[in-house]
């Protein structure tokens, strides 16, 4: 009893659950199913709002991973004053409450919103041209904005998608798998994806992933907001493998709603000579100025520098 104690408060200090499950942690099962039946029922404007101020809670008072958060921020902006740190971190804990409500909401709500999504710089007509031209394509993201219905939003752009998500437990990650599936997406298990991600490029598809979070798996230490950082290399080598184009893109927020936000990558095919450290480097450059854009909408509750530093390879 004293060690799972001890286990818990050292989450608690800054090695706790993404803030996703963090919002519906403290609910049972029984709890999680009545969240959603509330959200869903309240309309949208009340709804978001009520994730807004579970946000708020999850900072103060109940912490949640606020020592890392602020950590991470004053790291990334190092001429940032205190109280802009501050008010970022705050603004960050909002914006995610936001977005977990909008999941826990239901799909009827998260399709009206993608109906709405903006894509003013083109992602739509690019896949379209990538696919008919070379097959396929790859997206890679990072946590921002919201990622978790980016791929649904890309596609509502037309294009066939298969997503490489990490399986979530629990009954948040229940009632976010039902939401994959009925949001249309063809999901594929990062642990095991590789043969299959290859497979779904050269039928045509779309692959979508999210590759910015630590791991020493097939990977590479890529400068990321001024420090070296453990970056999957998965995304650069599969479109390499199957020679097809690499886009970044993200769905983010803005006052009306959401907007895609995307660049394609081509640091491997003109003048990398194919070398998927550089393609890395390259969508990790996009993701850093779409960060110092809108920092309040990434996901600083994830320990992205661990250990680099540790193993001598890195401040």
């Amino acid at each position: 009893m004293k060690e799972r104690a001890r286990q818990a408060g050292r989450r608690g200090r800054g090695g706790g659950p993404p803030l996703a499950d963090a919002l519906v942690g403290a609910f049972a099962d029984g709890g999680v199913a009545g969240l959603h039946l509330g959200l869903r029922a309240a309309p949208e404007p009340v709804a978001l709002a009520a994730g807004r101020a579970l946000g708020a809670l999850c900072r103060d008072p109940l912490r949640v991973r606020r020592r890392v958060v602020d950590a991470q921020l004053a790291a990334s902006f190092p001429v940032a004053t205190p109280c802009w740190v501050r008010d970022t971190a705050r603004a960050c804990y909002r914006h995610f409450g936001q977005e977990a409500a909008l999941l826990m909401s239901g799909a009827p709500r998260i399709e009206r919103m993608l109906s709405r999504v903006v894509d003013e710089a083109g992602l739509g007509p690019r896949l379209h041209a990538a696919t008919a031209e070379r097959g396929g394509a790859v997206v890679v993201s990072g946590h921002l904005g919201n990622w978790e219905i980016g791929g649904a939003a890309v596609r509502a752009l037309g294009v066939r998608v298969t997503a490489v998500v990490q399986r979530q437990r629990g009954a948040f990650g229940h009632r976010l798998g039902e939401l994959r599936a009925r949001l249309g997406l063809d999901v594929l298990d990062r642990d095991a994806a590789a043969r299959p991600a290859l497979d779904a490029l050269r039928s045509g598809r779309v692959l979508a992933l999210v590759a910015d979070q630590h791991t020493r798996r097939a990977s590479a230490p890529v400068d990321f907001l001024g420090r070296p950082a453990w970056t999957s290399l998965a995304p650069a080598r599969l479109c390499l493998a199957a020679d097809v184009p690499l886009f970044f893109a993200a769905l983010v927020r803005d006052p009306s709603g959401y907007r895609i936000v995307h660049e394609e990558i081509d640091g491997g095919r003109s003048g990398a000579a194919g070398d998927p450290v550089e393609l890395t480097k390259g969508w990790v450059r996009v993701l850093e100025r779409e960060i110092e854009r809108r920092p309040e909408q990434y996901f600083w509750f994830h320990r992205r520098w661990k250990r680099v530093a540790q193993r001598g390879e890195g401040a």
